[in-house]
């Protein structure tokens, strides 16, 4: 097993099997910096379905001291399936940090997700093993996703 926090791993719940996790993914409420909540972002397959999950740490920093299970709650995401995503916005500036925001179908999106210590390489290389990612021609940065047309390609391939 690699020593990464991007293992391939079996998952108890429910028979879903974990393909990427990353630690120290962050979520900025406000505009300070200093609101910051950091968690875990997963994806984990169960049968021929990918699912993104990210659950903030509990009082890792002051930010998430001051958060209350309920606000825990609402910052929480428990297991999109990505038939429900659109698109993914990845940026990798020069000077910065690393985020991704998600693009739900409804048109709704999550707070960006700040990759402090890299990662979107490889985040975006297993999403590609599970679904279809397609670059938009308007961005470059965006990439469609497409989890029909995968799951029909690989009914026809068969």
């Amino acid at each position: 097993m690699l020593q990464s926090d991007s293992t391939k791993q079996s998952s108890p719940r429910d028979g879903a099997e974990f393909v990427f996790t990353k630690d120290n993914v962050a979520i900025h409420p406000t505009q300070s910096a200093s609101e910051r909540i950091t968690g875990r972002l997963e994806l984990t397959k169960q049968s021929s379905s990918l699912f993104m999950t990210w659950i903030p740490y509990k009082g890792h920093s002051s930010a998430e001291a001051r958060l209350s299970d309920n606000e825990r709650s609402i910052y929480t995401i428990r297991a999109v399936p990505f038939a429900d995503i659109r698109s993914i916005r990845r940026h990798t500036p020069a000077l910065g940090w690393q985020y991704i925001v998600v693009v739900l179908s409804s048109g709704l999106a999550f707070l960006p997700f700040y990759l402090y210590s890299g990662g979107v390489k490889e985040l975006f290389a297993t999403i590609k093993q599970h679904v279809l990612l397609l670059r938009s021609e308007e961005d470059v940065n965006v990439y469609i996703v497409n989890d029909d047309i995968q799951n029909k390609l690989q009914v026809w391939a068969v």
